[in-house]
């Protein structure tokens, strides 16, 4: 049986066990925290950091086929970059896309420099989108309708055109040289951008051929996402993270077959075998990816950052079509992920997962 290690228990460690298992991999867990969020979803669990400690992580590297970094602490990244070469099996990461998508301005260069379409910088009027250089994801982003509130801000905020549409998201994997594209997908955001739903959509042929532009560039050996507005004009790309997401590959898996982290082991060990962005993925099965907290006795969606907040992320329950997971904390958050080879089959599976959830908390089902 293949096993991988993971270095961060947060929630792109839990993504890589969950599609790791789904392959049949056993996963390690390498976290300075005593008690990470994802503790109890992995196989075997070594606390240390691997900055002060760095011969525990050479000695793990012997008896696991690769190691995926997953997390966005830089001096992690960067003690990563020092000890690969020491290593005894391979880093599934590439610092050098890293080190470009890490800084949202310096991404924004790279976008200008190849001809990627993406929202215009410093624009005469509002409304503005306004987000900081280097935080992942909708971490401190906001909505200006208006100059006054330009007043004040961190000279280092970059400050966007803003961009009707809907969130759009791929996933590439790279060799180098060749590059699988995966399967598209529909981010759900909050008031404040925070992804609360992920679906599948159908065949963007647009949004496939900025991926594999980026990746070709990049040269990437690795993974990325790719996230973008799906506006009236074509796709502009928001942001690109050149390391394993979370949420979206749970989607990707189910509505597709595609594991990516099957994909990304593929990558460093056999090659990427082709490149075709204008080959469509198949529609397997139907799905939703969703997350849901208690609210005035009622199941409501919130974003991801309420469960990074979290003490203790756990598969809570599985059957056909439908996975649940839990998460403890300051907020009680449940995770459906439901899935069906029709739409109707897909929603039966998923009101079965709530009424699961409902059953436990002891909620009196209300209409749809």
């Amino acid at each position: 049986m293949r096993k991988i290690c993971i270095i961060g228990g947060k929630l792109q460690g839990f993504e890589v066990t969950y599609l790791a298992h789904k392959a049949g991999m056993k996963v390690v867990l390498v976290d300075r925290k005593e008690k990470p969020l994802i503790q109890n979803v992995v196989d075997d669990f070594q606390c240390f950091d691997i900055i002060r400690e760095p011969e525990k992580l050479r000695e793990i590297s012997e008896n696991v086929d690769a190691i995926i970094p997953v997390n966005e602490n830089l001096e992690t990244i960067e003690s990563l970059k020092n000890l690969k070469d020491g290593l005894s099996c391979p880093l599934l990461f590439d610092f050098t896309s890293y080190y470009t998508s890490m800084d949202k301005k310096r991404s924004k260069d790279f976008f200008y420099s190849i001809d990627i379409p993406t929202p215009a910088d410093n624009p005469g009027s509002p409304p503005y989108f306004v987000k900081p250089p280097c935080e992942s994801s909708s971490v401190g982003t906001s909505i200006i309708y208006d100059d006054t509130e330009l007043e004040g801000l961190d000279p280092s905020m970059l400050v966007e055109e803003y961009v009707e549409g809907d969130v759009v998201s791929l996933e590439v994997v790279g060799d180098g040289e060749n590059f699988k594209l995966a399967k598209e997908t529909k981010v759900h955001v909050d008031e404040t951008y925070d992804c609360h739903m992920v679906t599948p959509i159908r065949h963007h042929q647009e949004l496939r051929d900025i991926s594999l532009k980026l990746a070709k560039n990049l040269k990437l050996r690795g993974i990325m996402d790719i996230e973008a507005i799906d506006s009236p004009d074509g796709p502009k790309v928001l942001e690109i993270d050149a390391r394993f997401p979370s949420q979206t590959p749970s989607i990707v898996y189910h509505s597709s077959g595609i594991n990516l982290v099957e994909v990304l082991l593929q990558a460093f060990m056999t090659g990427i075998k082709e490149t075709d962005s204008s080959k469509a993925v198949p529609d397997r099965n139907h799905c939703t990816f969703e997350h849901l907290a208690l609210n005035e006795g009622e199941l409501v969606p919130v974003g991801e950052h309420v469960i990074s907040q979290g003490t203790d992320y756990h598969v809570f329950h599985t059957s056909g079509g439908l996975d649940i997971f839990e998460c403890i904390g300051n907020t009680r958050v449940f995770t459906l992920v439901s899935w069906g080879p029709e739409k109707e089959e897909a929603e039966n599976n998923r009101q079965r997962g709530l009424g699961i959830v409902r059953e436990h908390l002891g909620i009196t089902k209300k209409e749809e």
